[in-house]
């Protein structure tokens, strides 16, 4: 997804200023998050402002707040919101989310996080500190997360399928659990490369699991991956 107008069937995203662009990843997560039942939604780390927008399009009864730290990112997601159907729902707020506080509290969180670890970042100080985890860590998100979530909130979010574990014992310290879990293989026959997580804050509950694939041997989207986004993508 490299162009820098990226459209969907109800709105459209510019990223040419964002170091972190429209992906396969965050896409995913939008369509895959259970945002129906709430009514205030945060989205920790926007970028683009799509996984906003895509929670405006989905749960029309909701109000969302969006926090970004790179001030070039905010600006244009703030465009993006002013030239979507939802701008009177999205707030756009260039903030630090570990500082970042709100008179609110949240129903879900939403969070593509910034979740490489261990690896050489790249030498673009923006697209490292969007992509490779630095000072927001996944200590200090699930701290911002547990600060910020009405009681029972939730949580969605996406990472590597290696770091998983370490997201389970991390969480449960800030009183989450894991609630859904779907691991994602990019194709079919091969290892998951990515888990999709709801955490539920409060009591712990046995965890709704599932598999997916994105893409078929024969490179075909897979139908469960083209129902998901269905109502998004153009294509499909």
């Amino acid at each position: 997804m490299p162009n820098d107008h990226f459209r969907f069937k109800q709105f459209s995203v510019r990223q040419d200023r964002c170091a972190m662009k429209v992906s396969t990843d965050g896409v995913l997560l939008g369509a895959w998050a259970c945002t129906g039942p709430a009514s205030r939604i945060l989205d920790v780390g926007t970028g683009t402002g799509v996984l906003a927008l895509i929670a405006a399009q989905r749960c029309p009864q909701a109000l969302i707040d969006a926090v970004e730290v790179d001030a070039q990112a905010a600006a244009q997601a703030r465009e993006n919101v002013a030239s979507s159907p939802w701008p009177g729902r999205i707030g756009i707020h260039t903030a630090d989310i570990r500082q970042w506080t709100s008179g609110e509290r949240y129903d879900l969180v939403l969070c593509n996080p910034p979740f490489h670890k261990g690896h050489r970042p790249p030498v673009n100080e923006r697209m490292a500190k969007a992509k490779h985890e630095g000072t927001l860590g996944l200590p200090e998100l699930l701290a911002a997360m547990e600060r910020l979530s009405a009681l029972n909130g939730r949580a969605a979010m996406i990472l590597p399928f290696e770091r998983l574990e370490e997201l389970a014992a991390l969480s449960g310290a800030r009183g989450f659990s894991i609630a859904r879990l779907c691991t994602v293989q990019h194709l079919a026959g091969k290892s998951p490369k990515r888990a999709l997580v709801e955490l539920r804050h409060g009591p712990a509950c046995a965890a709704k699991q599932e598999t997916m694939v994105v893409q078929l041997s024969n490179g075909a989207f897979s139908p469960v991956y083209r129902a998901l986004l269905a109502d998004l993508e153009l294509h499909f």
